[in-house]
């Protein structure tokens, strides 16, 4: 008796689960097809070389090469209209190796710290004259470090004192940011899974205007900006 009472409360738990469980994947199926993706592809346009005169923070005059090595990267922000940006990530790091800025393109959250740190065996003297985040991290040798903090959105555009081909820029993501993603000139990218609604993507490029465009996201579709050409 008590066997044919277990086998009945087994089969009833069977019954019962499978009932729950195609809710469940149905359900899923739903917010999959509710979904879709935008992509496109982003180029530079050709910047020609030369000298750059350069003068740091204190006056000092200058005429270096301009550094190209990293100049084909291209920051794209993917922002909603959530307000989901927080600063509580991690601490991200913008190091100075070889006289130059690694990365020179970097993406932060508002109130996240960014660590300006110097790993070449000489002094650097990094500082941004960008309002409202103006800083200057002062001459520091191998091996400090310096942390600052952004409270406001936008590009913030970092020097070098004592060289003065060295450039990067911080861009401080608005509180609607979603994703973010970096590329090089003329390659092809793409944001999947996006709930449907309508969205921004900006654009931002070292020594290039920032580009923004709006997209419209539909379910089960793929939302295609084309080619998309920043210039200078």
């Amino acid at each position: 008796m008590k066997v044919a009472q277990f086998l009945i409360v087994v089969l009833l738990f069977l019954i019962f689960g499978a009932l729950i469980e195609a809710p469940i994947k149905k359900n899923d199926e739903t917010l999959i097809q509710q979904t879709g993706t935008i992509e496109g592809t982003v180029q530079l346009t050709a910047r020609s070389k030369g000298l750059r005169s350069g003068g740091g923070l204190y006056g000092r005059s200058s005429r270096t090469p301009i550094n190209t090595s990293s100049s084909d990267s291209v920051l794209i922000i993917l922002s909603g209209f959530d307000n989901i940006n927080s600063g509580s990530e991690s601490i991200i790091y913008l190091n100075q190796k070889d006289r130059q800025f690694k990365p020179d393109l970097l993406a932060a959250r508002l109130g996240q710290t960014v660590r300006i740190q110097n790993s070449d065996p000489l002094y650097h003297n990094v500082f941004s004259l960008t309002s409202p985040h103006k800083f200057d991290v002062g001459r520091r040798p191998q091996g400090e470090n310096f942390d600052v903090t952004f409270d406001k959105s936008g590009i913030v555009d970092v020097f070098c004192d004592i060289h003065s081909n060295m450039h990067a820029i911080i861009y401080v993501m608005p509180e609607n940011a979603i994703l973010s993603l970096k590329v090089a000139s003329g390659d092809h990218f793409a944001f999947s899974k996006i709930p449907e609604g309508d969205y921004t993507l900006t654009y931002i490029a070292l020594g290039y205007k920032e580009s923004n465009f709006n997209v419209r996201v539909n379910s089960g579709e793929v939302s295609s900006l084309g080619i998309v050409t920043l210039s200078l």
